[in-house]
């Protein structure tokens, strides 16, 4: 299975969406995809200490194990997420404000689908 991450931010978001990071998540198939995407505060998704207690993240987790995902695969792309997003919102990022929305793509794409279904 391979993961790949993609992104865009929007420098001018309506204020609702303003700290706001959207995350959806693709699994491909041969006839059909299965999506979900879920909201949160970018504080809230970056929290080290509560981690556990990210609503969008634990929903991802449930989401990706009712796709029947295996646990090894659902660590990697969540923790591959956290690490993205960190990267992004880093404050040495060029690209990124805290009053920026950021979208997320988590894409997983079976071994044996070409790269030209995504």
């Amino acid at each position: 299975m391979r993961i790949k991450f993609s992104r865009e931010i929007d420098n001018n978001p309506e204020l609702e969406d303003a700290g706001t990071i959207r995350v959806t998540a693709t699994i491909f198939g041969d006839d059909d995809n299965l999506t979900f995407t879920t909201l949160s505060l970018a504080k809230d998704f970056l929290d080290d200490e509560n981690h556990d207690e990210c609503k969008s993240k634990e929903d991802l987790n449930y989401f990706l194990l009712e796709a029947g995902i295996n646990d090894d695969v659902i660590y990697e792309a969540i923790v591959g997420l956290i690490f993205y997003v960190d990267e992004v919102t880093c404050p040495a990022s060029s690209e990124y404000s805290p009053g920026c929305a950021l979208k997320v793509r988590l894409d997983l794409v079976p071994d044996y689908l070409d790269d030209e279904v995504v």
